[in-house]
């Protein structure tokens, strides 16, 4: 009993076990800066999103097509406080082909994606839905969520007649207000039961695309050159993502929707309000259905990784390479018997946190990659220097070369992997624990040369 008492007072005034915990209480006490880095990253990250939202914003916003549909505007009556009605046609079958072009825009160090897009739109309204009234008007109306953005009308054709003369505004308020329309006459609309159509429209948008399956029978082909978009609402039959970009084909029945195929404006907010005039996304909402996107097309543009992310999941694995670096120190230091002072462990654990800081400046004049390996560089080649002057030997120098230079390359490949990244992440951190164990499996070969 007595020696057991003599045994634990002497592992408790042992230096090195003194140092051992010092050492750890410096390694949580690093975590300070390392949060404060974090914090700016995640600053620099909202800044970088703020600043592509309005670049989007005056580019174009994300567009949504509900095209095309007839609107009927019947006469009032004379009565006092006599709401105009109004009614919705939906076309019978629905033809649609949309190619988007991405490109970049910059301002100032800020890079946001925004695309091109050409759309034709074919099809043919069934006659019998028109009403035979010379007192109506009839408006033939294309919706587009962000109207500025339109750059061409290349035709907008109903049966053989292709119209110029557009209008401003789909005739069809409170809903499916942003778009463009012409009034048709009598004439126009005079011929076979079925009444073709044809679209072609030029427009710019940002981010994201989508479309109301308005007809009976719904084609739509969405293609690009972008390679990693995100499908979502009502799901492509088929696609196809490659190097070259991607293609999806829908093929939808009007089953789908909540809506018939004449509406009435006054009874349509119920069906296209909540999905037609929300300009803003609630990205605080993962995980929740929505069902009010469920029945509309969605094609975004996803950009799986930036700069932002990729040093925001770096300085994630920033205590672990810590950690492990301290500990790396602390053998060379044992091995050499050369004494390290704890100012000489901050210098290392310090130079270890700017890393992240540095990593961040250089992405956002670089790319990812020049980056990475500058911001690396720069802390392996002094902190291998470093060691060299404690420990007075160059092996140890070296150590700490491969050490850092393998650690930076394993957090690098981590970074590059999108679907296993946390597989790999936590593999590391097990192999890290399990050198722990190995290294700290003897200790009391310290403690006895120690004595």
């Amino acid at each position: 009993m007595q020696n057991s008492e003599m045994k634990s007072n002497k592992l408790l005034k042992n230096p090195l076990l003194t140092k051992v915990f010092t050492l750890f209480i410096m390694i949580l006490l690093l975590q300070i800066p390392l949060y404060m880095v974090g914090d700016l990253i995640r600053e620099r990250g909202n800044l970088y999103e703020e600043t592509s939202m309005n670049i989007g914003n005056e580019w174009g916003r994300e567009q949504k097509i509900a095209a095309p549909f007839l609107t009927i505007v019947y006469p009032k009556s004379g009565k006092k406080d006599e709401e105009q009605r109004k009614m919705i046609i939906l076309p019978d079958t629905l033809d649609a082909k949309i190619t988007l072009n991405h490109e970049e825009r910059k301002r100032g160090i800020y890079r946001s994606m925004v695309y091109n897009a050409n759309a034709k739109i074919q099809g043919y309204f069934d006659k019998i839905e028109i009403p035979n009234d010379p007192n109506v008007k009839i408006y033939l109306s294309f919706s587009l969520s962000d109207t500025k953005a339109i750059l061409k009308v290349n035709q907008y054709q109903l049966g053989t007649k292709n119209y110029e003369n557009l209008e401003a505004g789909t005739r069809a308020e409170p809903v499916l207000s942003r778009g463009i329309s012409v009034l048709l006459s009598q004439e126009d609309l005079e011929g076979k039961e079925s009444i073709p159509f044809s679209m072609d429209i030029d427009f710019r948008g940002s981010k994201k695309i989508s479309m109301l399956p308005l007809g009976e029978k719904n084609t739509v082909e969405i293609s690009s050159p972008w390679t990693s978009p995100s499908f979502t609402g009502i799901l492509p039959a088929s696609k196809e993502i490659s190097k070259e970009g991607f293609q999806g084909k829908w093929e939808v029945t009007h089953l789908v929707r909540n809506y018939p195929q004449r509406i009435s404006v006054s009874d349509a907010t119920n069906y296209f309000d909540p999905v037609w005039e929300r300009e803003e996304k609630d990205f605080e909402r993962y995980g929740v259905y929505e069902e009010e996107d469920s029945n509309t097309i969605q094609v975004e543009l996803f950009n799986p990784v930036t700069n932002y992310t990729q040093v925001a999941r770096a300085c994630k694995y920033g205590i672990l390479f810590i950690m492990l670096s301290i500990i790396i120190v602390y053998i060379f230091e044992v091995a050499s018997r050369q004494f390290t002072h704890y100012i000489q462990y901050g210098v290392v654990g310090i130079s270890l946190v700017l890393f992240y800081l540095l990593l961040l400046s250089l992405s956002e004049h670089f790319p990812f990659g020049i980056s990475y390996l500058l911001s690396s560089l720069a802390i392996i080649v002094p902190n291998s220097l470093y060691m060299m002057s404690l420990t007075q030997n160059k092996k140890f120098a070296l150590g700490m070369f491969v050490f850092l230079t393998g650690v930076y390359a394993v957090l690098f490949s981590i970074l590059r992997m999108e679907q296993y990244a946390l597989l790999t992440g936590t593999i590391l951190i097990l192999g890290v624990l399990y050198v722990i164990m190995y290294l700290t499996r003897r200790l009391d070969i310290y403690f006895q040369e120690e004595e």
